[in-house]
């Protein structure tokens, strides 16, 4: 006969049950949290330690970073195809640091010749300026009813005595400048040194990318591992539809930059149209880069006419279509931002941060909407907002 325990209660002792106090913590609540307090405070002094100690290459690691998180998905493509990690990574870093080296070569020359140009014909210029200036003033007159109050013979008299004045300042901060590279010598060599560590940096990241990922991972608590894992994977998706949308309003601002130009007649319009498109990885860096270059040498091959028009309109022109169409459109759907909320992160990521606040501007807004889009789900799910009572 199978003896079953008594589930009766009659008769035996009665304890006080354990509650907690209305408003308070019980002392396993109160215990872990203090051990979870505990773990906080020493992850956070521990980072700081860290953060202290590669401060003096922090900047070359968060730029190595940077590119390894960019070049890690063509790396997995080479290894996907039989190719070992170490050479798909020579490969990428190769070819980035080729093509870098190819774009130099090809711009800095012109831009260096013309610059010669340019200290040549000043003279030529300034002689010629009444030419070069009665015809604008004349149009403003007769379309505005404006008269330009321009001194031109007054302008040309005194432009010797400025330059008389101005060479010996320009010559004093040189040979400043010069001493002050020399006193600061060794500051200058470590700059040099970590630059030229970047590729090494970077090399050694993306050979060890997915296990520092894991590493990473590891350390997240085991509850929390599910929902930390698909915050993670969403915001490294729009992230990643951000680079390559920025790539892509790049690419195409590169060629409206380089037609415009062409069809304006402005020398070197190709080269100087896709180095502000490479430029406007920055927003706004590439268009004052390019309308700087393209008005130097429209004013050194046709002096000031209707050319500076030309380089202005296809400036203004391309960022219109930049602004209203190729980033809310192309950047703003892509990491699921609304065109809006696209137009107003820049406008405040610059005002922070000037141009870098504008180059990370989308990207952390992106991850702040992921965030966000999770404190919601937790929001709704809770006992507050459903009105429920806590037990």
């Amino acid at each position: 006969m199978i003896r079953r325990r008594s589930t009766s209660m009659a008769g035996a002792p009665r304890g006080r049950p354990s509650r907690a106090r209305p408003g308070g913590l019980d002392t396993a609540a109160r215990s872990l949290w203090v051990r979870r307090v505990l773990w906080a405070a020493t992850f956070v002094v521990v980072g700081g330690l860290l953060l202290w100690l590669l401060w003096p290459v922090f900047a070359i690691l968060v730029a190595a970073a940077g590119l390894a998180y960019i070049l890690d998905p063509l790396v997995d493509r080479f290894e996907a195809r039989g190719l070992s990690r170490e050479l798909g990574i020579g490969i990428v870093l190769g070819a980035f640091l080729g093509g870098a080296a190819i774009a130099m070569v090809v711009m800095v020359p012109p831009f260096v010749r013309k610059l010669a140009e340019v200290g040549a014909l000043v003279s030529d210029f300034f002689a010629t300026l009444d030419q070069q200036v009665a015809p604008l003033a004349a149009w403003i007159h007769s379309t505005t009813g404006y008269t330009v109050p321009l001194d031109v013979e007054g302008i040309k008299d005194e432009v010797p005595g400025l330059l008389e004045e101005g060479l010996p300042r320009i010559q004093a901060i040189a040979t400043s400048t010069a001493k002050g590279l020399l006193t600061r010598g060794l500051g200058v060599i470590n700059a040099v040194v970590n630059l030229t560590l970047l590729p090494l940096f970077t090399f050694y990241l993306l050979r060890d990318w997915d296990r520092i990922v894991a590493a990473i991972d590891e350390l997240v608590p085991v509850p929390l591992r599910p929902r930390i894992r698909r915050v993670a994977v969403e915001v490294d998706g729009r992230l990643a539809a951000f680079i390559r949308g920025q790539l892509t309003v790049c690419a195409i601002l590169g060629v409206v930059y380089s037609l415009g130009l062409w069809a304006a007649g402005i020398d070197m319009a190709w080269t100087i149209g896709m180095l502000s498109g490479a430029l406007f990885i920055v927003p706004y860096l590439g268009t004052a880069v390019g309308v700087l270059l393209a008005g130097l040498v429209a004013v050194v091959d046709y002096g000031v006419d209707i050319h500076l028009l030309w380089v202005a309109l296809t400036f203004a022109g391309a960022q219109a279509l930049e602004g209203y169409v190729l980033t809310p459109r192309i950047v703003g759907e892509k990491v699921g931002l609304h065109p809006l909320v696209v137009i107003i992160a820049l406008i405040v990521g610059g005002s922070l941060l000037g141009i870098w606040g504008m180059l990370l501007a989308i990207p952390v807004t992106a991850t702040l909407s992921v965030l966000w889009t999770e404190w919601l789900d937790l929001y709704r799910n809770s006992s507050v907002y459903r009105g429920e009572r806590s037990s």
